[in-house]
């Protein structure tokens, strides 16, 4: 079954803890774990431009909330559930999600 990935509009509870590029790749790759991010799909969901997305995925990625994979001249990104603060990340996107 194939789901609906809904883009998250910018949620005044979380706007400032994230800025809006932030929030925008929090939510899809921690609110769908399993989905690993090619950077053009996921500027393309979020509807901005690739560039404006590769400060805030190595930020991501150098915190550990995200992991990154290349594959030939291709780079994936997803969510890492083995992040200490995963779960908590999970629950402040789906409460934000619920309260707009």
């Amino acid at each position: 079954m194939c789901k609906f990935i809904r883009v998250m509009r910018n949620s005044s509870v979380l706007s400032p803890l994230f800025s809006s590029t932030t929030q925008g790749v929090l939510g899809a790759t921690v609110l769908r774990p399993e989905r690993e991010w090619y950077l053009s799909d996921l500027a393309a969901h979020l509807g901005v431009g690739p560039s404006s997305l590769q400060r805030t995925l190595a930020k991501l990625t150098q915190a550990g909330i995200l992991n990154r994979r290349g594959s030939g001249n291709r780079v994936y990104y997803r969510s890492d559930p083995n992040c200490p603060i995963f779960n908590e990340l999970v629950a402040m996107f789906e409460k934000a999600d619920l309260i707009r």
